[in-house]
């Protein structure tokens, strides 16, 4: 019998058992590589988060074919030691979509209102003034700008395209003919900074885009932007953009990532700023999202080990079937 092993904590097991009858499936929250190598020695399947699975890890797990992503970002895998031990990676491509999507049309509709800055100049300065605020206009007079455009950015410019704003996105594998029925003009990384009103972090954090947006992007603002970023916290310069809302380039930031997955709060230097608004990596959340990427897990482990490749929603690069072959 086969071994799959969740790794994170969502209560019961209930649906893994229901979908995996024929595998011997168990739960063990994993907090850090030690509890991981503990508690997968022997593992065929692991189902995982955030936990890092560095090269230590992936070796010490002589069994291990197939590591499935409940989550639609790997960047905490070590890929290249997973091709060398021929192990297949699996993610969710469409589950969370909806849901960062929403949230990211949530930030810029709720700043577009000042509504957090409203609700705290009438509740903690006791101000019940309307025009403290000046630079609001009407959204669809405004310009956001999408750095990536797959498949949580072509939702974002659906959820906006009611409003009448103009969009324009930056993705070196989208061409015009792609964004066209979207709405959407593609640009170049720099005109995105020049020209947006709003900027929104969509990309992968994958060796090429590491600190792809960095003070050569925010040098190019001419005024301010508000920063919006649900992606990864790599993706960005964090020293650049902490620089960039010191000199006011950066006039709000919505941030639901930061370089450190779990950043310390008590001594981030964006924790405690009025203008930065800060949520813990949880623009995926929704009850429907969390059970769709747990099912979604299970038919990857379920397909993967009946040899359905085709049917398995591998990363890029993370199909090491061919290796594994080999390997057993």
């Amino acid at each position: 019998m086969k071994k799959v092993v969740r790794l994170f904590d969502l209560g019961n097991l209930d649906v893994e058992r229901q979908m995996l009858k024929d595998f011997d499936v168990q739960c063990r929250q994993c907090t850090n590589e030690d509890m991981i190598i503990e508690a997968a020695a022997d593992a065929d399947a692991v189902m995982y988060v955030l936990e890092p699975l560095t090269r230590r890890g992936i070796e010490s797990m002589p069994n291990l074919k197939l590591i499935a992503c409940k989550s639609m970002g790997w960047n905490f895998i070590d890929m290249e030691a997973c091709r060398e031990r021929g192990i297949s990676v699996t993610h969710l491509t469409d589950t969370f979509v909806q849901d960062v999507a929403d949230h990211v049309a949530a930030c810029i509709l709720a700043h577009n209102k000042r509504l957090m800055p409203f609700d705290h100049d009438v509740r903690v300065n006791k101000n019940w003034i309307s025009t403290h605020f000046p630079d609001i206009h009407r959204l669809k007079n405004e310009t956001v700008g999408l750095v990536g455009f797959g498949r949580i950015a072509k939702v974002v410019a659906q959820d906006l395209s009611g409003f009448g704003v103009r969009i324009i996105a930056f993705d070196p594998y989208v061409t015009q003919e792609a964004a066209a029925p979207y709405g959407v003009t593609m640009v170049d990384l720099d005109t995105i900074f020049r020209e947006s009103d709003y900027v929104s972090m969509h990309m992968p954090l994958v060796k090429e885009t590491e600190n792809i947006v960095s003070k050569a992007q925010f040098d190019q603002i001419p005024g301010h932007i508000c920063f919006i970023n649900s992606a990864r916290g790599g993706v960005v310069n964090e020293q650049d953009m902490i620089d960039a809302i010191d000199s006011g380039k950066i006039s709000y930031a919505y941030l639901d990532v930061l370089n450190d997955e779990f950043p310390d709060l008590y001594h981030h230097p964006l924790a405690n700023r009025e203008n930065v608004f800060l949520t813990p990596h949880s623009a995926f959340y929704s009850q429907e999202a969390m059970h769709d990427g747990r099912v979604q897990c299970c038919e990857d482990v379920l397909h993967f080990f009946a040899g359905e490749y085709d049917k398995c929603h591998f990363v890029p690069g993370g199909n090491n079937t061919d290796q594994a072959v080999r390997r057993n």
